[in-house]
């Protein structure tokens, strides 16, 4: 695969190549590959054994701690491109308690599903189409998961947190999200996970106009936006700042 830049996506001099993120300058404190037997309790199909790695975190990047002082985290994901049994490629639900968090889709495109079931009466469910160079919030107290629906290109996307933001793998019980994203007749179609007996239906939703209700400029890297109006972002470091 030939080298991809990018830098003016991100802002950041990182180019990807070979299933693998490349730095200039920046650094990163770990790489974490997530394997079929980290993920498997969350597939749809539980007895496969391939793909072997489904994707790869870099956490903690940084410059000098540039980021580090500004109280912000970033961590970059690198989804693999390949399907599952019928189940396209994702990464395991995550949730962050208390505060939100936002993602940026760096190359690729794909669904995210977001979720807060907290009963068969009182859940909801949302699930967007997501492209490079979209900002997406996701407000506390949400589990969600990304999902690579292009099976020949990796879906790349960096995360930003609060470093006192405390995100946990969650929904392991559950066998996952309420829903599952699969293909089926050369379509992407989306069934419902059977360990919840009663869930509503997804919701359409738009990032696009969540991220510019929290004053985020659409086309413009968020490591930039950050660093040059940082006091737009006080939301990023309060609890259950964020509401849908």
């Amino acid at each position: 695969m030939s080298k991809i830049d990018l830098k003016s996506i991100s802002g950041l001099p990182i180019t990807y190549q070979d299933e693998q993120l490349y730095f200039k300058d920046f650094t990163f404190k770990e790489k974490v590959s997530v394997t079929i037997n980290d993920i498997r309790s969350q597939l749809l199909n539980q007895d496969l054994n391939c793909p072997e790695i489904f994707y790869d975190v870099y956490k903690w990047v940084d410059l000098n701690s540039t980021f580090k002082s500004k109280n912000v985290r970033i961590n970059i994901y690198c989804l693999r491109a390949n399907i599952a049994g019928i189940e396209y490629v994702k990464t395991k639900a995550m949730r962050c308690k208390k505060y939100p968090k936002i993602l940026e889709i760096l190359y690729g495109s794909g669904t995210i599903l977001m979720q807060i079931y907290k009963s068969p009466k009182d859940n909801r469910v949302f699930k967007s189409a997501v492209k490079r160079g979209q900002k997406i919030i996701i407000p506390s107290g949400y589990d969600f998961s990304i999902i690579n629906t292009r099976q020949n290109t990796p879906l790349i996307f960096a995360e930003y947190t609060s470093v006192n933001a405390i995100s946990r793998i969650v929904l392991d019980d559950d066998s996952g999200m309420a829903y599952y994203v699969i293909r089926k007749n050369a379509k992407q179609e989306i069934v419902r996970n059977s360990n919840y007996k009663i869930v509503n239906e997804p919701e359409k939703i738009d990032p696009t106009k969540l991220s510019a209700k929290y004053g985020i400029t659409p086309k413009t890297p968020i490591t930039r936006q950050i660093l040059r109006k940082y006091e737009k972002f006080d939301w990023l470091f309060k609890e259950n700042s964020v509401t849908i």
